[in-house]
């Protein structure tokens, strides 16, 4: 999944993502993602929640293929697949960061829809923030 087109977001494991077994608790990597996707949006000061612009998941598929413990160093890659009328579709791939080799722990996509806080439906996409999604948006070869 590496791309140029993707956003990377490094972090440690902490204690608060852990379970009594000091396993990363399966409900904190998804906490993850959001910081990769707040990382990303807010690099290109896209507003995440403000009177006129919030970011809600409306959509989540998750597949958990390994694990990661307190101290462990993970990489959440975030790329972008689709760019509709009111929402992103993002792609992610956490890996754990090892001496010798990275190893898959998780990988997905969620759906954001772009809303009007206060309002009950999806509103469109400003053309500002299309562009910068559109610019890192995944090209099929």
């Amino acid at each position: 999944m590496p791309s140029p087109a993707a956003h990377t977001l490094t972090r440690r494991i902490q204690f608060a993502d852990t379970d009594a077994a000091g396993v990363a608790h399966f409900s904190r990597l998804l906490v993850m993602v959001e910081e990769a996707e707040h990382d990303f949006l807010q690099s290109y000061k896209i507003p995440i929640l403000t009177e006129t612009s919030a970011w809600p998941c409306v959509s989540l598929e998750v597949s958990y293929v390994g694990m990661c413990k307190f101290g462990d160093e993970i990489t959440i890659e975030l790329r972008i697949l689709k760019v509709g009328t009111t929402s992103v579709t993002y792609e992610f791939l956490a890996t754990r960061n090892g001496s010798s080799q990275s190893s898959r722990v998780f990988s997905g996509k969620m759906v954001k829809c772009h809303i009007m806080p206060m309002q009950s439906e999806a509103v469109p996409i400003p053309e500002s923030i299309r562009k910068v999604f559109n610019h890192f948006l995944v090209h099929s070869p």
